[in-house]
């Protein structure tokens, strides 16, 4: 099974690197990853909706979701599985990014897992559209991490699985913080 899982990862890698990458689609999908740095779109969000008391709860979900990716997903699995980057596994695949230490493990995408559980958190309190909106940016960032070589394509699957659990989890939650 992971060795399946393993040649999907690259020729669907190998597949974006030699059909996608171009001049057009690269400032576009830095521009998204670099969204995802350190949660930072999120965080953002979150502080907007947390000031508004409309969206109040929204925002503190928001909130207990991006903990839970940081703890679940960089503090405990990407330890856990220690998967190598592609761009580690690969090295003369062009990187449009600087290349992140050799201990940064692939498995699952951090910017993938926090856009997830921030946009599912979102979802219930947000107008439809915005709703959507946040999923499509969400997609938008785990995208960009496969096009740069920073993930394969079933570590962003399973973050953003993991994160739609885990902010519909701090949804939950955040009504009990709320009441506070």
């Amino acid at each position: 099974m992971i060795a399946m899982i393993s040649s999907w990862d690259q020729t669907i890698l190998f597949w974006i690197q030699a059909q996608l990458v171009n001049g057009i689609l690269s400032p576009l999908m830095l521009l998204l990853s670099t969204l995802g740095n350190l949660g930072a779109v999120w965080i953002a969000a979150a502080i907007g909706l947390f000031c508004t008391k409309k969206y109040r709860r929204a925002g503190i979900a928001v909130f207990i979701a991006l903990f839970f990716s940081l703890a679940v997903g960089n503090g405990l699995l990407k330890h856990l599985v220690m998967r190598a980057r592609p761009c580690m596994d690969f090295p003369w695949l062009p990187m449009l990014v600087q290349l992140p230490a050799p201990n940064d493990f692939s498995f699952p995408s951090g910017h993938t897992f926090a856009s997830f559980a921030a946009a599912a958190a979102m979802f219930r309190a947000l107008p439809r559209w915005l709703g959507r909106l946040a999923f499509g940016l969400a997609a938008g960032i785990g995208v960009s991490r496969v096009y740069l070589c920073l993930h394969y394509p079933s570590d962003v699957r399973a973050a953003a699985v993991l994160g739609i659990g885990f902010g519909l989890l701090a949804w939950r939650l955040s009504a009990w913080a709320a009441a506070w």
